[in-house]
C-alpha cells in the first residue's frame, strides 16, 4: 500500500460510512413485501367469503337476531378492509422507502468513485512534482487533494440528509393514512374497494408483425412493477453525443448507451423475426436491445419481460437516448428527440408512445443506472 494511501481512505470515511448506513437489506425488505401482499390477499378472500354467506343467510332469516347479525357482518367487513388498505399502505411505504435509499446509496457511491479518480490523478502529479524536486508544487496538490476530501464528506452528508428528509415524509404521509384508517373504523364507513392487486384488468392475446415477443396483443392492465432506484439525472458537463439519422444530434447519459443507440441503428430495415437473435438477418423487439447493448458492452437479458433493469425513468421527459420502453409482452429503445427505434416489420423508427396493441405498459428503465 502507498504511503498516501491511508490519506484517501480518511478523507473518504465519512461519506463512506454514510454509505454504510444508506445500504439497504433486499431480502427483508422482499419478505415484508410479500407478507404484507399475503395479508391483503387473505383478508380480500374471508371479505368476499364472508360476504356470500351472510347474503345467503339473510335470504331465509329475518327478525332482530337477523338485523344484529348483518351488523355485525358490516362492521367486520369494514375493519377487514381497513386493515388490508392500511396493509397495502405499508407495503407500497416499504417500497418506496427502498427506492429512496437505493437512489440515496448510489448517489453516494458516485461521490465516492468521482472523488477516487481525481485523488488518483492528484497523488500521481504530487509524486512527479516531488520527484522532480518541486515540493511546492507536490503540496498544492496535496492540499487539493484535501480539499477535494472534505468536500465529498459535505456533499455526502448533504445527501444523506435529503434522504433522510424523504424517508421522514414517507412515514408521515404512512402516519396520515393510519390515522384516515382508524377515522374510518371509528364511523362504521370504510369506502374502500378491494385492494389493487386484484383489479388487473384483462389479459392478451396473440400479436406478431413487430407487436412483440414471445406473445403480443390483448387488454391492458396494472402490471407489478421491480422495485428499481430511480435514474440519476445527469451531472453538468457529462454527455455523450449521437448523430441521428435525420441528421440531428442527441446527448446519451454514458458512452455505454451512446454505443447501444448506435448499434441499434445499424439494425434500420432488418427483418422482424419472432424470437430473432441475428443481426443483419431477423431480429424480434427484444432481439434488437439486447444486441445493441451487448454491442456496447452490457449483458442485458434476452426477453422484453426480462429487460426492465438498471434504474427507473420517472416520466418520459425525463427520457435519454439509450433508454427502454417496456410493455408486457414489447420493448423499444428511446433514441431522442421523441424517437424510438423499435423492431417492427422491419427494424424502424417511431415516434415515442406508450401503448402497443393494448398491452400493459410497464414503464421507462435506464440499463446503465
Amino acid at each position: 500500500m502507498s504511503p498516501t494511501a491511508p490519506m484517501v481512505e480518511t478523507l473518504v470515511s465519512p461519506a463512506a460510512h454514510a454509505q454504510r448506513q444508506l445500504a439497504t437489506d433486499d431480502g427483508a425488505i422482499d419478505s415484508l413485501d410479500a407478507a404484507h401482499g399475503g395479508v391483503q390477499n387473505a383478508l380480500y378472500t374471508y371479505d368476499t367469503d364472508a360476504g356470500t354467506r351472510t347474503r345467503s343467510l339473510q335470504e331465509g332469516w329475518q327478525g332482530s337476531s337477523a338485523d344484529r347479525q348483518a351488523a355485525d357482518a358490516t362492521s367486520m367487513s369494514t375493519a377487514a378492509k381497513d386493515i388490508s388498505t392500511y396493509s397495502a399502505d405499508v407495503q407500497g411505504a416499504v417500497r418506496e422507502a427502498a427506492g429512496i435509499l437505493k437512489v440515496g446509496q448510489s448517489t453516494n457511491q458516485q461521490l465516492i468513485d468521482n472523488f477516487m479518480d481525481r485523488a488518483a490523478e492528484l497523488l500521481s502529479a504530487a509524486a512527479a512534482l516531488r520527484q522532480a524536486g518541486d515540493t511546492a508544487g507536490a503540496q498544492r496538490k496535496l492540499s487539493e487533494l484535501v480539499r477535494l476530501g472534505a468536500q465529498v464528506s459535505g456533499d455526502s452528508s448533504t445527501n444523506m440528509q435529503a434522504v433522510m428528509g424523504q424517508l421522514t415524509d414517507v412515514v408521515t404521509r404512512l402516519d396520515a393514512a393510519d390515522g384516515k384508517t382508524s377515522a374510518s373504523g371509528a364511523h362504521g364507513g370504510s369506502g374502500h374497494t378491494a385492494p389493487a392487486a386484484y383489479n388487473t384488468g384483462g389479459g392478451g392475446g396473440g400479436g406478431g408483425g413487430g407487436g412483440g415477443d414471445y406473445g403480443g396483443g390483448g387488454g391492458g392492465g396494472m402490471v407489478t412493477k421491480k422495485r428499481l432506484p430511480v435514474a440519476i439525472p445527469p451531472q453538468p458537463g457529462t454527455g455523450v453525443a449521437i448523430n441521428l439519422p435525420d441528421g440531428s444530434q442527441v446527448m446519451a447519459p454514458n458512452e455505454t448507451a451512446a454505443k447501444a443507440v448506435r448499434a441499434a441503428l445499424t439494425q434500420l430495415g432488418v427483418p422482424y423475426v419472432w424470437g430473432g437473435t441475428a443481426p443483419g438477418v431477423g431480429l424480434d423487439c427484444s432481439g434488437l436491445t439486447q444486441y445493441a447493448y451487448g454491442e456496447a458492452g452490457l449483458d442485458i437479458p434476452r426477453t422484453s419481460g426480462e429487460q426492465d433493469i438498471g434504474a427507473e425513468v420517472p416520466s418520459a421527459d425525463q427520457l435519454m437516448p439509450g433508454d427502454l420502453i417496456c410493455w408486457e409482452g414489447h420493448v423499444a429503445m428511446y433514441i431522442g428527440d421523441g424517437q424510438m427505434i423499435e423492431a417492427g416489420d422491419p427494424v424502424e423508427i417511431s415516434p415515442l408512445r406508450t401503448t402497443n396493441m393494448g398491452m400493459p405498459f410497464v414503464g421507462f428503465y435506464r440499463p446503465t443506472g
